[in-house]
């Protein structure tokens, strides 16, 4: 198996972590998977939103990700970027993939998620357990493979 280092900014500053606030809200909701400081890229597709318009842009980040018997939830340095219930019918506008051993990609239409917006956003985390995410999410009710419009997720 292949072992995935955590991000440098995590490792030195803590940047990428579960937020200390929301760790046992997350460990009463029974924790399914989750890891932290995982180095990745957001990208943006088409994206137009009020006061945004992005054709392609991808920035790297170092972030957590945790699925829990209630919710997904994305921190990317301390910003919340997924907060969704797994109960919420949007979740099923969520897409997971396994991009390589050690990749995993969460794609969705930002419009299912934000009025006002249109347009491809995509999360690509690296860590050892893609696997065990992607299978989480799927039984929560995400589809497996690439939201329509992104870019191959394994370009």
């Amino acid at each position: 198996m292949m072992m995935v280092k955590k991000s440098l900014l995590y490792r030195l500053f803590g940047l990428g972590s579960v937020p200390k606030k929301l760790l046992p809200l997350l460990e009463r909701e029974g924790i399914v998977v989750s890891d932290e400081g995982m180095g990745g890229s957001f990208v943006a597709t088409h994206v137009d939103a009020p006061g945004k318009r992005y054709r392609h842009r991808s920035e790297g980040f170092s972030a957590s990700l945790v699925v829990t018997n209630e919710r997904v939830v994305c921190h990317s340095y301390g910003k919340r970027q997924i907060n969704l219930s797994v109960e919420d019918p949007k979740i099923s506008g969520l897409f997971v993939d396994l991009v390589d051993e050690g990749k995993l990609s969460l794609s969705f239409e930002s419009s299912d998620f934000r009025d006002g917006w249109s347009g491809v956003l995509e999360f690509r985390f690296h860590t050892d357990q893609a696997h065990q995410f992607r299978e989480a999410l799927i039984n929560h009710g995400a589809r497996q493979g690439t939201a329509p419009g992104a870019r191959s997720a394994r370009e």
